[in-house]
């Protein structure tokens, strides 16, 4: 009997040594195939997607954390991280500086330095009617982060809902300065961007020409790490569903006419908040599509099928980067 279990004990701790082993090189690897290429995949189901209604994932540059936010409608929206650490993928909790207000759209510098993320926290505790604005904390020598800042470039009269950064610094996001209102009017979202001097101080708020903005709205901007990619969401007519993901390319210092990228990355459903990976590889973005229902329905199946993911809550789905960027 003891060396039954002697053998069962060393047989367990065999199968946690490999399966440590498995991910130490690439952590990354637990959430995406890399065999991927245009047609998306969901991240994680179970684990990341969940049937909860996740979006806005970002990954860290050495692949070893991730950042994502999970809401229910007028209820809570929050970020959420898991990280890589002895082996394994911890499991998602709210982030240290999330959980007491409306936290949404998370990112990671393409350095790994800040998080940016969206929130309608106020700056002092004396404000009156909250704005969603942009807020970002700087990871400290231990790795910690700091407590948030409102980036200097937000607007006190309007509302930014989602950013993103490229390796120079650079800042894209989407705002409803034109609504005439301090309350987030959806309706009114266009893209913006703010550029970062030689010494790092942020230069002028510029709105997006005709190329991208448009009439309908215009949301959730992703820049490639290079600054040379733009992707974003919009609800223009025309498109595979009620919100299509496009993109734009930057040529001679100009943005081109943006291009739908039309199925299997857009759906009949709703996709939004696409984020490129730090290492320009993966363009992860978040749909409500839903998977097929399962033949021979009983109630086990239904549940799962009802309460999983893919059942037209968000989900985060990735792609290859260089599927998207080769549409040109």
């Amino acid at each position: 009997m003891a060396r039954k279990i002697y053998f069962l004990v060393l047989l367990i701790s065999l199968m946690t040594y490999i399966n440590a082993q498995t991910y130490h090189d690439s952590p990354s690897d637990f959430f995406f195939s890399k065999k991927v290429d245009a047609q998306p995949l969901m991240m994680s189901p179970g684990f990341i997607s969940s049937g909860m209604d996740e979006s806005g994932g970002s990954l860290g540059k050495n692949g070893d954390e991730f950042f994502f936010a999970l809401k229910k409608q007028g209820a809570f929206s929050l970020i959420l991280v898991t990280r890589f650490t002895d082996g394994f993928w911890t499991y998602p909790e709210v982030a240290p500086f999330s959980g007491h207000y409306f936290d949404a759209s998370p990112f990671l510098s393409p350095g790994g330095d800040y998080l940016y993320f969206a929130s309608n926290r106020p700056e002092h505790p004396e404000d009156g009617i909250p704005n969603w604005n942009i807020w970002r904390s700087k990871r400290g020598p231990s790795g910690n982060w700091s407590k948030p800042e409102l980036t200097g470039f937000s607007n006190a009269n309007g509302n930014e809902t989602s950013v993103s950064v490229d390796k120079e610094g650079n800042v894209y996001f989407c705002a409803d300065y034109e609504s005439g209102t301090i309350t987030l009017e959806k309706d009114h979202l266009d893209i913006y961007y703010v550029p970062v001097s030689d010494d790092g101080k942020w230069g002028e708020v510029v709105k997006f020409g005709m190329q991208i903005n448009s009439e309908a709205v215009e949301q959730t901007p992703a820049i490639s790490p290079d600054g040379r990619c733009l992707v974003f969401s919009s609800s223009r007519s025309g498109g595979e569903g009620t919100a299509d993901l496009y993109v734009s390319y930057k040529e001679n210092e100009e943005w081109t006419p943006c291009q739908n990228l039309e199925s299997p990355v857009n759906s009949p459903a709703y996709e939004y908040c696409p984020v490129f990976s730090a290492d320009g590889k993966l363009l992860l973005f978040t749909s409500n599509r839903e998977v097929k229902m399962p033949s021979g329905i009983n109630y086990s199946r239904l549940k799962k099928w009802v309460l999983g993911p893919g059942n037209g809550a968000g989900d985060i789905w990735y792609v290859k980067a260089s599927s998207v960027q080769n549409e040109r």
